[in-house]
């Protein structure tokens, strides 16, 4: 579905723990929202599509309004809801049948009643006919729709979904009815793909050959090339990684230029991944803000886990990692696990020193600064270092241009004649060691993917291959290849000898 379609938006509000999560999750057919049973789990807006009937419609998750949660962040949490409240077009009003009527439900309807917005009641948690009883209270809302549903098994969603349809004036958003659908789902074919040598001319390695390659990766994800252009017209894809509180949101919200992101200064207030558009310069970007990452045996809840777990998939997914470092507090161990699973997810990578507005003004203490970063983050010493302030919206436009070198580079494909000239002439130089009398020979070099670079080297024997020899022909690459902000690998390959017959 493009994102380029404007949608009508439906707001999920209610107190905490009602199943808006649950709902929203249900409604978009993901499981982007964070769900537990602790209250007050969901602190951000988070928006996704809903398809019903081939009308198009745009979900937002909201905090709960309401202080019982008991999250020392209620009271922003519930501003953003609010925010959404009043941007939507159609409001929910989740309730829980289970719990029946509370203050806090009636607070809400009062806000609600300030505001000429459509309002349908979704009462939750009515899993069986026999609920239907406790359910009947929230008719004393004074609203016309009222829904008995259940957002985990799924029951009467669909008679909530044809209400939200039936409650929304579509003349506003003509590209998202059934009218338009042939055009939404029926566009471009996908870019094609292909796998193998970056030059066609070149024959591909054999099915049999392929099943020896020493990847890490599955048999769908191997090296491979985009095969166009395509993919300079799509949006270029950040995503902000980092220890808790060095400012990831902070920088979020400065790029959108809003306060999308919660922000303060407790640490791990993110939770649930943050995904937003904006464009600058004409270029489009897609921005990502995930939770500060923890090591495994700090993670005190449930919710923390799946935090984790939703910033991995983010940073996998993603084109460019921007690492985002506190310039106060300098480098810490965390810093360099965070730096190692974006090696592991092997993208693009941007560092970023926020906070920066704290340092000594002047150009010799941030190249004094740059030079102690790369020395703490050795194996990314490729990457470009850039200076940001979010409070002061400092370094912003060159945080985005390096983000675009990097994403080139990790996009690029280069000529396999240059790079066979390139290699076999540091080899002649060069020449690796005799182990046990035996000749480590080079049979052919290319590359065999990108996003990220990705080159094969076809030897004798992987075992003649010393870690210095291979470090020697990586750097080789870097050296004469210009691949700054993106990580690239190297692959060492045994061709077989084919039997005679």
């Amino acid at each position: 579905m493009s994102r380029e379609i404007v949608r009508p938006l439906v707001a999920l509000i209610g107190r905490p723990n009602v199943g808006k999560s649950t709902l929203f999750n249900r409604l978009t057919g993901s499981r982007q929202a964070i769900t537990d049973e602790l209250p007050g789990v969901t602190r951000d807006r988070l928006y996704g599509t809903c398809e019903w009937d081939g009308y198009e419609l745009t979900i937002i998750d909201c905090g709960g309004i309401g202080p019982e949660s008991e999250d020392p962040l209620w009271q922003p949490v519930a501003d953003n809801a609010r925010q959404a409240m009043h941007a939507a077009d159609l409001v929910l009003l989740i309730t829980d049948a289970r719990t029946g009527m509370t203050l806090s439900d009636d607070a809400v309807v009062k806000e609600l009643r300030r505001l000429d917005t459509p309002v349908i009641v979704a009462v939750n948690k009515v899993d069986a006919e026999v609920h239907e009883a406790e359910a009947y209270q929230f008719y004393g809302l004074g609203y016309q729709d009222v829904v008995f549903i259940s957002a985990l098994s799924g029951r009467a969603i669909n008679d909530l979904l044809d209400l939200m349809v039936a409650r929304l004036v579509w003349d506003k958003w003509p590209r998202a009815t059934p009218a338009f659908a042939p055009q939404r789902y029926g566009g471009a074919p996908e870019p094609a793909v292909t796998t193998g040598a970056a030059e066609p001319a070149e024959a591909d390695l054999d099915a049999e050959e392929l099943g020896d390659y020493p990847f890490a990766w599955a048999q769908e994800d191997r090296p491979r090339f985009i095969s166009d252009e395509s993919w300079r017209q799509e949006s270029i894809q950040l995503v902000f990684v980092g220890r808790q509180n060095v400012g990831k949101s902070s920088l979020t919200n400065a790029l959108l230029k809003e306060n999308r992101a919660l922000v303060s200064e407790l640490a791990g207030t993110t939770r649930d991944p943050i995904w937003a558009e904006f464009e600058h310069d004409g270029q489009r970007y897609e921005v990502l803000d995930t939770a500060g990452i923890k090591r495994l045996s700090r993670l005190k809840e449930d919710v923390d886990y799946y935090s984790l777990i939703r910033a991995e998939q983010g940073l996998r997914t993603s084109e460019v990692a921007l690492l985002t470092l506190d310039a106060i507090e300098g480098i810490v161990e965390q810093d360099k696990r965070v730096a190692a699973k974006i090696a592991e997810f092997v993208r693009a990578v941007v560092i970023v020193v926020n906070k920066s507005d704290l340092l000594e003004e002047g150009d010799a203490m941030r190249r004094v600064y740059e030079s102690y970063v790369r020395g703490e983050l050795g194996k990314l010493g490729w990457a470009e270092v850039i200076f940001t302030s979010a409070t002061k919206t400092r370094g912003l436009p060159r945080l985005l241009e390096a983000a675009g070198r990097a994403r080139e580079n990790f996009h690029r494909r280069i000529d396999n004649q240059a790079l066979r000239m390139v290699l076999e002439e540091a080899i002649a130089l060069s020449p690796p060691p005799v182990v046990k009398n035996r000749e480590l020979r080079f049979f052919d070099f290319r590359q065999i993917g990108n996003c990220p670079p990705t080159f094969l080297i076809e030897v004798n024997d992987k075992k003649l291959m010393r870690l210095a020899y291979r470090r020697f022909l990586y750097n080789t690459i870097r050296k004469h290849f210009d691949f700054t902000g993106t990580h690239i690998e190297v692959v060492y390959y045994v061709k077989k000898r084919k039997r005679r017959k």
